[in-house]
Order: C-alpha cells, then sequence, then structure tokens
C-alpha cells in the first residue's frame, strides 16, 4: 500500500503507510519523500492523518527518518494526527519523538478505525 488520501465521515484524512517497511531503509525513504510531497501541497493547520506503521521495522536510521517526517509534517497538520500500531520499542520511539517535537496533537492508536474515528470526531 501507499501513502493516500480516504474519506471518512465527511473528513478528509491522509494515511501515512508505511506498515510493514524498514527491512529497506530507502524504500521507507521513498515512501517518506513522496508523503512530504503530499502533505506539503495542503494548507498549513488542515490535515488530519493516520500514520500507519504496524509492522515496520525499528533502526535508529528509521526512527531518524520518522523524526524528520514528523517536523516536516507539523506546519500542516491539526491536532488531529495519530499514529497507530504502536507497541514496545516503536511506542517508545513515539514518545520520543512526540516530546522532541512537542507535537501535542499526536496521539497512538492500535486499529485503523479506531484512528479514523477518533479523527472523525475532531473539530
Amino acid at each position: 500500500m501507499m501513502s493516500r488520501f480516504l474519506e471518512h465521515r465527511d473528513k478528509r484524512m491522509l494515511l501515512l503507510d508505511y506498515s510493514g517497511l524498514g527491512a529497506d531503509p530507502a524504500e521507507l525513504q521513498a515512501e517518506i519523500d513522496r508523503s512530504k510531497v503530499m502533505i506539503s501541497s495542503e494548507a498549513p493547520g488542515t490535515v488530519l492523518t493516520i500514520c500507519d506503521v504496524r509492522g515496520s521495522r525499528i533502526t535508529p536510521t528509521n526512527v531518524r527518518a520518522m523524526q524528520q517526517l514528523v517536523q516536516h509534517n507539523t506546519p500542516y497538520v491539526r491536532w488531529g494526527a495519530v499514529v497507530i500500531g504502536l507497541t514496545g520499542l516503536y511506542l517508545t520511539a513515539f514518545r520520543a519523538t512526540q516530546a522532541l517535537s512537542r507535537r501535542k496533537n499526536l496521539r497512538a492508536f492500535n486499529d485503523v478505525d479506531e484512528a479514523k474515528e477518533w479523527l472523525a470526531q475532531q473539530p
């Protein structure tokens, strides 16, 4: 799968689909670069995102790439940004990324549907 816009309950959301990526850092970086172009074409402060990292591989290189993505996306994402599928080391890396970026609008979920429902309820 690739990152794409979707509609849920009349809300437009950007699904950043990095599921199963990371074994090849270049492949992950290529998808991150593609999604940066997608998000930066949107008006600042308007994008609802779901970042799916289920089954991805965590490495220091991948964590840095995701941290750079979060920093890049900050001006474009409303407070409803969501990251899903985080456990163990991924959850620790997410919390570190959240703290470093000082983003208060990131929330972790384990299920895409739950994340979409939560986002749809945001103003």
